[in-house]
């Protein structure tokens, strides 16, 4: 009796003890409570697979709604991982609480309070009224505008005298616009500011018409900075300049060119940038249909010449153009 019973208990110990491969151990923060411009290290543990060379970690606005940074980082092989968000600016939207979510091959959450510290006031004088002047491009240092309070309006693919058409021909279109920017002209909020150069930028001209010619020609950009030298082309279209492209995109776009991530990771990246408004693109034709999903080697390449600084930020865009066009990122 004894040995048949053994002959049963030792399989069973040995399937028992059988190590699972691919899941998150644990994850830490180097505190709990954060405020703007602050470093927040997520730091853990894996149990490492070689076939998985990669830890994945997001963090959510409050509710989900979105992410506020993302990144990927190689798992060691004695499992340990760490790396370094800088918290705060335009993705971190509100107070409250972030979700921060590691996954491997199975996932693991927690969640930090991001609460941003305000200013002290700096006492001004109380000046006389005057009229609010319209923003010109002498005090690009303090760059203000009127653009944009209301998300994409006006919008980069649609020109001044498009919005001026529709505010003069349809009266409902007129009390909208009036109850918005009661104390703005039209031509105030979608129009441009007069340069020395006469005509331009033309009202019958797009934001964007101009945006893709500064960044994909390269005689039009030598002739706009040399007219322009203290000025962005955004600045003098009336736009802030965007912001700035996270250093973990480059990263990601650098390791999907050598095939260190997968397609699904690299298009989160630019999914990402899209919702975000940091890169921004108008005019998308239809999507259409390609024989496979996979995507093109020579995007493959943009991306890595793009990570390297090699080529311009607008002729990666040109890439992503491609993908939004054939299906390949869908973008709401």
């Amino acid at each position: 009796m004894v040995r048949y019973f053994g002959l049963f208990l030792i399989p069973f110990l040995i399937f028992g003890l059988t190590p699972v491969f691919g899941e998150v151990e644990d994850f830490t923060t180097n505190k709990s409570l954060f405020h703007k411009d602050e470093q927040l290290v997520v730091s853990g543990t894996v149990s490492f697979d070689p076939e998985i060379p990669f830890v994945t970690i997001q963090i959510f606005t409050p509710g989900k709604s979105n992410f506020a940074d993302f990144n990927t980082v190689p798992a060691n092989p004695d499992g340990s991982f760490s790396t370094t968000f800088h918290v705060g600016g335009p993705t971190w939207t509100s107070d409250g609480i972030y979700p921060i979510k590691v996954t491997y091959d199975g996932s693991l959450e927690k969640s930090i309070e991001y609460v941003e510290s305000e200013p002290e006031p700096t006492p001004e004088p109380t000046p006389e009224p005057t009229p609010e002047p319209t923003p010109t491009l002498e005090t690009t240092s303090s760059f203000q505008t009127l653009k944009l309070q209301i998300p994409n309006f006006p919008a980069y693919d649609q020109s001044p005298q498009y919005y001026i058409d529709r505010y003069n021909n349809e009266r409902n279109y007129k009390s909208w616009f009036d109850s918005q920017f009661p104390v703005h002209s039209i031509d105030d909020v979608v129009g441009y500011a007069s340069t020395h150069i006469e005509n331009f930028p033309a009202y019958d001209q797009s934001p964007q018409y101009y945006i893709d010619r500064y960044n994909n020609e390269r005689n039009y950009k030598s002739w706009f900075d040399s007219q322009f030298p203290n000025s962005s082309i955004y600045n003098v279209l009336g736009y802030a300049d965007p912001v700035s492209v996270p250093d973990w995109i480059r990263n990601n776009a650098e390791w999907w060119a050598i095939g260190n991530i997968e397609d699904e990771d690299f298009i989160v990246g630019i999914e990402y940038m899209l919702e975000n408004n940091i890169i921004m693109i108008s005019n998308i034709p239809q999507s259409q249909s390609m024989s496979d999903d996979d995507i093109p080697s020579w995007i493959r390449n943009n991306a890595h010449w793009w990570s390297q600084d090699l080529i311009s930020e607008g002729e990666f865009v040109n890439s992503l153009k491609f993908l939004i066009q054939h299906g390949i990122i869908k973008i709401n």
